[in-house]
């Protein structure tokens, strides 16, 4: 505890340290950002003085015509009109230099002109030595003397020529000096264009420098708030929490310490909530053997007290009858009964005990489902031929009479379809689909589709009626155990049984749902895999 304030003074030494060479270099960067926009400002500036002084070429041949034309008028001995055209002679010849070479002109400083222009430049120069010579050749001698061959000694037409001559080649000069400042023109443009880009970027990279010292400096301070906020939420009593240590130095061996401190508790915390989960997983667990046990008993109990019933009470009813007729008795309850009333009552009694059986075999198929002793009995058979038997059985039972439901084959009757299966139980499945169509089918027709297909060497068998479909809630566990609606009746384990033996023999069963209550039905479908040699 004594060393700890010299390790926090070491902590805040170095931190301040890290984060004052961070500062130094943003400072840096923005001062290095803006001494280049600087020098770039100041080249767009330079530019601009010497487009003026290329541009003050113009002006100054336009003054030296003047002056030439003032001189012609006099008639060419006037020594105030020689002075003023050599002095504007000497002032364009000046500018002209003075555009090259660079310097102080009216106050302005001017750089010399870039190398890239030295062509524009030796070009209006030459305009200028041309025109220099015819005017000191034909106007002012080279001691600065009137040529007297100008004067009226010249004949009108000569001196004529001579101002054409003069006109164009300054003419040529002003050309040579206009293209010179576009040329300017255009790279001051790119220039400005180019520093304006130039300072966008820079903008950005301050900003992105910014940012990169800002993140760095939260990167350094970062341990220091993530143990102040894991020191917080070991407060609240929350453990599950580390914090991370980088490199050698005291703030990571402070952090090294607290996740040795919290280590072992944590360890501890996980393992209870492990057992804990365990324990709540394990509760669930009975909670819904609990519920699907009570939910059997209660669907089981139902459905064996339907077809019981009406066993016992036809059965009692039949023997007082058959009392009652022997011992000579004809009226009342105990009546005997014709012949016709026998039979509907045998057959009832018949239909509710193979009813009963079959609830009694659904409820030991799934025990030996769930036990894994649940065997088929491989044998080659024709399941086209199956399919169409077990239709015409169908039709010729209750099941299968209906005035408004009609019981349709599609496909190929004459078309074998040698399948390796359990006859029997797949012969369950259609029976099981077959009445399931029934049930919920009032009027239409009832499909048996049977689609062969060679290429992928299976079997598809659709029972499709025109019922109410099955509702949205069941379509999702409609294979599963149990699964029927309190309204419908049924225990809900035909399916189940008939989605076992489906997948037993390497098939897929399936329900699609048309529209629901729309009064088009609904299809269960199921594949299986065919003989490839059906000798």
């Amino acid at each position: 505890m004594r060393d700890g304030p010299k390790v926090l003074r070491a902590i805040q030494s170095k931190l301040g340290v890290k984060i004052g060479i961070l500062v130094v270099i943003q400072i840096a960067f923005v001062i290095c950002s803006f001494s280049i926009l600087s020098y770039y400002e100041s080249q767009v500036t330079h530019l601009g003085n010497s487009i003026n002084i290329a541009g003050k070429n113009r002006y100054l041949t336009s003054n030296l015509l003047l002056r030439t034309s003032e001189y012609f008028s006099q008639g060419g001995d006037s020594s105030i009109d020689l002075s003023n055209l050599r002095s504007a002679t000497n002032q364009l010849e000046f500018n002209i230099l003075a555009l090259k070479q660079g310097g102080m002109i009216s106050d302005i400083d001017l750089r010399p002109l870039p190398s890239k222009f030295s062509q524009d430049w030796n070009t209006i120069f030459q305009d200028w030595i041309s025109l220099k010579t015819i005017l000191t050749n034909s106007v002012i001698q080279p001691n600065g003397n009137i040529n007297t061959t100008t004067t009226a000694a010249i004949p009108s037409p000569s001196v004529q020529a001579l101002k054409t001559t003069i006109e164009t080649s300054a003419s040529s000069l002003v050309n040579s000096s206009n293209v010179l400042v576009t040329e300017l023109g255009e790279y001051a443009r790119l220039s400005s264009q180019n520093s304006m880009i130039l300072q966008g970027i820079f903008a950005i990279l301050n900003i992105a420098v910014a940012v990169v010292v800002l993140y760095l400096v939260l990167r350094i301070l970062r341990p220091i708030f993530d143990l102040t906020s894991a020191t917080s939420e070991v407060s609240r009593g929350n453990l599950d929490v580390s914090v991370n240590s980088r490199g050698n130095d005291e703030l990571s061996i402070l952090s090294d310490s607290f996740n040795s401190m919290t280590k072992s508790l944590k360890s501890y915390i996980k393992k209870q909530n492990e057992l804990t989960k365990q324990l709540e997983d394990a509760n669930e667990q009975l909670k819904y053997r609990d519920k699907l046990k009570d939910e059997f008993i209660n669907v089981a109990a139902h459905e064996l007290r339907t077809p019981i019933q009406p066993i016992l009470g036809l059965t009692e009813y039949l023997h007082f009858s058959k009392i009652g007729s022997s011992d000579g008795i004809s009226s009342g309850s105990n009546s005997p009964m014709t012949i016709r009333q026998e039979e509907l009552v045998l057959d009832i009694i018949l239909r509710n005990s193979k009813r009963l059986m079959q609830l009694t075999e659904d409820i030991l198929d799934v025990t030996k489902i769930e036990s894994g002793s649940f065997h088929l009995k491989i044998e080659k058979f024709d399941l086209n031929k199956m399919i169409i038997e077990l239709m015409d059985e169908y039709r010729q039972t209750s099941n299968g009479n209906s005035d408004n439901v009609s019981l349709y084959y599609v496909g190929n009757k004459s078309d074998p379809i040698i399948i390796e299966g359990d006859r029997n139980r797949l012969c369950q499945v259609i029976n099981n689909l077959l009445s399931n169509a029934f049930k919920f089918t009032t009027k239409g027709n009832i499909r048996v589709i049977v689609d062969r297909y060679v290429s992928s060497n299976k079997i598809i068998v659709k029972v499709k009626d025109t019922g109410i479909g099955i509702h949205p809630d069941m379509l999702p566990k409609l294979f599963t155990k149990f699964a029927t609606k309190s309204d419908t009746g049924g225990t809900g384990l035909g399916l189940f049984i008939s989605k076992s033996i489906i997948e037993k023999h390497g098939g897929r069963i399936w329900a699609e749902n048309d529209n629901y209550s729309g009064d088009t039905g609904a299809t269960f479908a199921f594949s299986l895999p065919i003989v490839i040699n059906q000798k």
